[in-house]
């Protein structure tokens, strides 16, 4: 099952912002050299905008944002808990679930669209998974 990232409005400006600011070296000097540097970050920034989301296959949580994919166990999930968290990560919006999973100390941030039905899905895949109150109080 697919789940979409949350996409914050905000987050959203700045995004595009960016992007189009990637192509002014073009439109204000004619500077193509300029291009060969802010073209593959426009294009890392869309292809990120477009495809972070989160699938949960079998017993894998497949994790994309762009380029860039990880896939954890979901018997290797000890916790969910709620945060705002703003540390860089395959999440769009500030709303997200911090994932604790592994013996050491791992931990990846996500914002699913639908946090409920997404919380719910992973545990009923794994029981032992532990949720904070605040996520309990959701679902």
């Amino acid at each position: 099952m697919y789940y979409p990232s949350k996409k914050d409005i905000w987050l959203a400006v700045i995004n595009w912002a960016v992007i189009i600011s990637c192509f002014l070296p073009l439109a204000i000097q004619r500077d193509y050299i300029a291009l060969f540097f802010t073209i593959p970050l426009a294009l890392f920034l869309g292809w990120s905008w477009f495809t972070t989301g989160y699938r949960i296959s079998n017993e894998l949580l497949i994790i994309q944002s762009g380029p860039l994919k990880k896939r954890i166990p979901i018997k290797d999930i000890k916790k969910i808990i709620s945060t705002k968290n703003p540390l860089a990560s395959s999440a769009l919006s500030f709303d997200r679930i911090e994932i604790s999973y592994g013996t050491d100390y791992g931990m990846v941030l996500v914002s699913p669209k639908n946090k409920s039905a997404f919380v719910k899905h992973l545990k009923n895949i794994n029981p032992q998974i532990e949720l904070e109150k605040r996520l309990k109080e959701v679902m």
